[in-house]
């Protein structure tokens, strides 16, 4: 085989190559968005909140939930925290059971 031959083929060979890690790269940095988009974006938001709340407002449940917002310290279930979302929809949908 001649060398140019060679050289074409060791060409082909490195482009097969650089194509593979450049799938592999664009899968792996989709993977790593998608987890990231996932941990920033929480599960409970704002408006799932108020839905539970309105839809306990209309089962009586009125005061209760004043009084859960009094203790997050907020006037609103959209001035509820981030971090607190969590544990303010916990206790929300616990008034649902009783």
């Amino acid at each position: 085989m001649s060398r140019i031959k060679l050289l074409l083929n060791l060409i082909n060979d490195v482009r097969a190559v650089a194509n593979d890690l450049q799938s592999m790269a664009d899968a792996m940095a989709s993977d790593e968005s998608s987890a990231t988009s996932q941990e920033k974006a929480p599960a409970v938001t704002h408006e799932k909140i108020r839905k539970l709340a309105v839809k306990l407002s209309r089962n009586g449940k009125r005061e209760e939930i004043k009084r859960l917002i009094e203790q997050y310290g907020v006037k609103n279930v959209t001035a509820i925290a981030d971090d607190d979302l969590e544990s303010f929809y916990s206790e929300l949908a616990a008034m649902e059971v009783q």
